[in-house]
């Protein structure tokens, strides 16, 4: 027989399966869930977990880090990830075609945490940047090849629409992107940023199920213009890409995400853009990105929907962001501190809050890899 691991006494959190906040037992075998009842009695072969009314959501999901430790970017996965309730990552881009092996083998291969990787197009990824301001810095026969042998570790393509990216190229660069995603049937993620190119070049490029990055950044370079939603952003939304907050460094302004949700364009993911520069702030962990949308003013049930189901479902992850027979066994167990909390955005600014997750175990496959008062 397998390991056996069961959850007692916590309140369920999976908006997309029905549990809001459900008192229910939940009990993995051989790391997938096998049943999850309002009582499930113990047995000798049993780890037993006991909770006092704790919320139990599926792994948290960050959809956008930067964990491949060969770049200036990179940060251990499982500081930012296990340590803090994060199950599973995608790394943004951080290796390219030459250096994914290395990323699968140093990192990916060795962490707790589960990573995956949204592979630059540009050949070393972000390891000299700016990585793809030239031709001759990405080559599409290479990324095909690189897609092929390692497609089990890849989600998506990544690329940078920045100036201090692809300089004057502009969306010459980004369309190289593209074609790749779109040679190998994946979604190309795009960081958007300071013009060239502009931000209604990026958008008209992207298709269902292309991702957006960086979406309440604080940037001339909007979805968002005179208070309003700009008319290619809405188009894009209609036709099925994705908005995904990307805190990072200098990429997520309090009054552009208070602007999106006044206006009803929420963000389809939440995610942080963790790396080396900004761990220790202003991002800090995905727990402290969801408090920020909190104070903001989304319900608890959307952060969550945005952190698990969501991703999983837009990344391909089949198997990840739900509580259900046969999923894999990823959860993360928290308790929601009521108090005063100031937040801070990428631009220094702050935003008062009144509540906070305060993540007290990680369990990845049916391991209990992180549990702290």
């Amino acid at each position: 027989m397998g390991k056996k691991l069961l959850i007692q006494g916590g309140c369920l959190i999976d908006p997309a399966r029905g549990y809001t906040r459900m008192k229910k037992d939940i009990l993995i075998e051989d790391g997938c869930f096998t049943n999850i009842d309002t009582c499930i009695e113990t047995a000798e072969d049993m780890e037993v977990l006991t909770l006092d009314g704790e919320y139990v959501a599926p792994g948290f999901i960050d959809a956008h880090a930067h964990v491949y430790r060969a770049v200036s970017l990179g940060i251990a996965a499982d500081e930012i990830g296990v340590a803090n309730g994060t199950t599973t990552i995608m790394d943004a881009g951080s290796a390219g075609p030459l250096n994914i092996e290395d990323f699968i083998e140093q990192d990916i291969k060795t962490s707790k945490t589960r990573i995956y990787a949204a592979m630059h197009y540009a050949k070393t990824g972000l390891l000299n940047p700016p990585e793809a301001d030239e031709p001759d810095k990405y080559d599409l026969d290479l990324g095909i090849k690189a897609y092929e042998k390692y497609k089990d570790h890849i989600l998506a393509i990544k690329a940078r629409a920045s100036n201090s990216c692809v300089g004057q190229l502009g969306i010459t660069s980004v369309k190289a992107g593209k074609s790749l995603a779109k040679s190998i049937g994946l979604p190309l993620m795009v960081h958007i940023g300071n013009m060239p190119p502009e931000i209604e070049e990026v958008l008209d490029l992207l298709e269902e199920g292309d991702i957006v990055t960086h979406a309440f950044h604080g940037k001339k370079n909007s979805l968002f213009a005179a208070g309003q939603i700009k008319s290619e952003t809405q188009a894009a939304r209609e036709r099925g890409v994705i908005f995904d907050v990307g805190h990072g460094k200098d990429s997520f302004h309090f009054k552009v995400g208070a602007l999106a949700k006044e206006l009803g364009f929420y963000p389809d993911m939440i995610s942080t853009d963790l790396h080396s520069q900004n761990y220790k702030g202003p991002v800090f962990s995905l727990s402290i990105t969801m408090d920020k949308m909190l104070a903001l003013g989304y319900d608890l049930e959307t952060c969550i929907d945005r952190v698990t189901e969501k991703p999983a479902k837009y990344l391909g992850l089949l198997k990840l962001g739900k509580i259900e027979e046969g999923a894999l066994g990823d959860l993360t167990i928290f308790t929601i501190k009521k108090g005063s909390f100031d937040f801070k955005d990428s631009n220094d600014n702050t935003l008062h809050g009144i509540h906070s997750i305060h993540v007290k175990h990680t369990i990845v496959g049916g391991d209990i890899v992180m549990s702290k008062g």
